[in-house]
């Protein structure tokens, strides 16, 4: 789980912006104790107009993450997704994140543009007290980087000299792991990086899979097919259950004949060619009897709930952290709520963090008495750069709306709408 996070210079964001989920005590559900005596938020919420900047937190989020996993084989390559903000964009990003992996705390804070991570340093708890798991500095361009490593680390001098010559000024310390063959003693390393790989997710999911695939893998685990029918039941879809199936698939001739003369390899010209698709049947209910209706034939808000489902089943069965952009679109506001308490009643210690435009759920009781969970976001007009809120920070009595004091303006993050009338004439 995520304790704290601040971004700074990075796509909309200027100055440093920072999410905290730490909670003062077991006040909620939506609160869990993640380590001892210290009590994070499983939930966090980002709303604002279009273009704020929202969806950015979560990128930014997604990236710090990505950093310390993801490793280079070339010294040439660019750190992907490195966009500073555009006025100063010659300024490096800074990026720092605090968090939980196997029940010890680490803190994690790097400085680095296109080319090269300019400094990086990993610190952790493995006795409740702060401890140096490594630190790097950039020294030159095609010069090995500067590494310090922690004495609790009890690596050898021969493992820390291989990581020192695997590690490329454009990959993290951590991610040597992933392309390197070291010894034993490198465990401490392969715990962490394995955990984030398992447990930290990509923005609305790792994104490899569709519906079809989801539905299919689910179908072939006795209980992840049970919770999948089981959510399809209570969304009150009119679904009491779902099976894979092979259609038939209609290709014209002049589509054959086409692939045929492409120069293209074999295998992808059968699977261009096969002639039937694997699909999803959906078992239906009536008082006249069941019937199937398939997949091409659900809504776009079915499709929708279908594909956060395998999030959720996560969340609610390990540890995941997910960030979901535009929650709510294409979902029906109770079912929008029916998803987050499934996730808040029935998860230990996940975390879910998203953005979304469904402003009622600040209604919600849970939500108005857990303000620490809510930011609003908004850009400067000055700078435009994006600035955050926490939706306890504006001083609101308990005994006021969060729903109301936003809807009337009173917590800002609102679009500033022009006249409705129209003049195209000069």
């Amino acid at each position: 789980m995520i304790r704290d996070f601040w971004v700074q210079n990075y796509l909309s964001i200027r100055d440093k912006q920072e999410l905290s989920f730490l909670a003062k005590g077991p006040a909620s559900e939506l609160v869990t104790e993640v380590a001892d005596g210290t009590y994070l938020y499983k939930l966090g919420i980002l709303y604002g107009p279009n273009a704020s900047g929202k969806s950015n937190m979560l990128i930014a989020l997604n990236q710090v993450f990505r950093l310390l996993i993801l490793s280079k084989s070339d010294a040439n390559e660019s750190i992907n997704r490195s966009i500073p903000f555009i006025l100063t964009k010659d300024d490096p990003i800074e990026m720092h994140v605090s968090f939980y992996a196997n029940g010890i705390r680490y803190d994690y804070d790097v400085s680095f543009n296109e080319k090269y991570i300019l400094s990086e340093y990993l610190y952790y708890y493995p006795n409740k007290s702060k401890a140096l798991f490594y630190e790097r500095h950039f020294v030159g361009e095609n010069i090995q980087t500067e590494i310090k490593f922690g004495p609790s680390l009890q690596l050898s001098v021969k493992t820390q000299d291989s990581i020192r010559e695997n590690t490329l000024n454009n990959h993290s310390v951590l991610s040597v792991c992933r392309k390197a063959a070291l010894k034993e003693d490198i465990a401490p390393f392969n715990v962490l990086h394995s955990w984030i790989m398992d447990n930290y997710h990509e923005v609305d999911g790792d994104g490899q899979k569709g519906v079809v695939e989801t539905l299919k893998d689910a179908y072939n685990s006795p209980i992840k097919r049970k919770f999948y029918n089981t959510m399809l039941q209570k969304a009150d879809l009119n679904i009491l259950e779902y099976r894979p199936i092979v259609e038939d698939r209609y290709l014209p001739a002049e589509y054959r004949e086409r692939i045929q003369k492409e120069n293209i390899p074999e295998k992808m010209k059968e699977a261009l060619l096969k002639p039937t698709a694997d699909s999803i049947a959906f078992v239906n209910h009536s008082s006249n009897g069941n019937f199937d209706v398939p997949l091409k034939l659900q809504s776009n808000g079915t499709l929708k709930y279908i594909q956060i489902l395998d999030a959720l089943y996560d969340m609610i069965t390990s540890s995941h952290v997910y960030y979901l952009d535009e929650l709510g679109e294409d979902l029906h506001n109770d079912l929008l709520y029916y998803y987050l308490n499934v996730f808040i009643f029935n998860s230990e210690k996940s975390q879910l963090i998203i953005t979304s435009q469904e402003t009622t759920l600040l209604s919600q009781d849970l939500i108005n008495e857990n303000r620490g969970v809510v930011w609003f976001v908004e850009k400067n007009k000055e700078t435009a750069s994006s600035e955050y809120s926490r939706g306890d920070s504006f001083g609101l009595h308990k005994n006021l709306s969060l729903y109301n004091s936003y809807r009337i303006g009173r917590l800002g993050a609102k679009p500033e709408l022009g006249s409705i009338f129209i003049n195209l004439e000069d």
